[in-house]
């Protein structure tokens, strides 16, 4: 998907609201979300939220709004040029190298079980857009010890905006390491059966057995 440099979405710049989506998509929204990452006040804010669901990126729900499928998507939009191959290819080695960076340390709550590479990097594009990854995880181990550590990393995290960004922390912070920074990787956690409904190919498995 991409979004091009002078486009709007909701009256405000595709950037802007691209930035609010990466950093709330997958958790609860509410106009308080919208004041902190865009310093709108709550009127503001509320007209923004009914905007983004008239536009299909939010959907209500009981109090709150979530993200839909399309605004995920928007997530991953890019007003970048195009990339060179070279360039996705040395994106892709370098998210495997992370991912076994990811493994060695104990201290994390999650391992990488597996990533693949699909969307158009896939296919061969000559200059993709951005680089699609999906990714499988997994708890790095069982019952209390996995409950300990997870709780480790809440307080190694800090603040969190509220409780399913706190809930999620563990997970999503495996998936930060993984992407680091990149606005042209797109790393989604995929599982099996899903990850089936793309062409895809496998570039890194974990090499612990289940």
């Amino acid at each position: 998907m991409r979004i091009e440099r002078d486009q709007l979405i909701a009256g405000l710049p595709a950037r802007e609201v691209r930035r609010f989506m990466r950093e709330s998509a997958g958790f609860i929204i509410r106009p308080r979300t919208v004041t902190e990452v865009l310093g709108l006040q709550e009127n503001q804010a509320l007209r923004l939220l009914r905007a983004l669901e008239r536009e299909g990126l939010i959907a209500a729900q009981q109090d709150f709004w979530e993200a839909t499928e399309h605004g995920h998507a928007l997530t991953m939009a890019t007003a970048a040029a195009p990339l060179r191959r070279a360039t996705a290819e040395r994106l892709t080695e370098q998210v495997i190298q992370r991912a076994h960076e990811i493994n060695r340390k104990d201290d994390l709550a999650f391992r990488v079980r597996w990533l693949a590479l699909f969307g158009s990097c896939m296919d061969g594009v000559e200059r993709p857009n951005d680089v699609d990854i999906a990714c499988s995880l997994k708890t790095r181990f069982d019952g209390e010890e996995q409950r300990i550590l997870e709780d480790e990393r809440r307080v190694a995290r800090g603040r969190f905006t509220n409780s399913s960004e706190w809930a999620a922390w563990p997970k999503f912070e495996i998936l930060k390491k993984l992407k680091a920074g990149s606005h042209r990787l797109s790393i989604q956690e995929f599982d099996a059966p899903a990850l089936q409904q793309f062409r895809h190919r496998f570039i890194f498995t974990d090499d612990v057995s289940e």
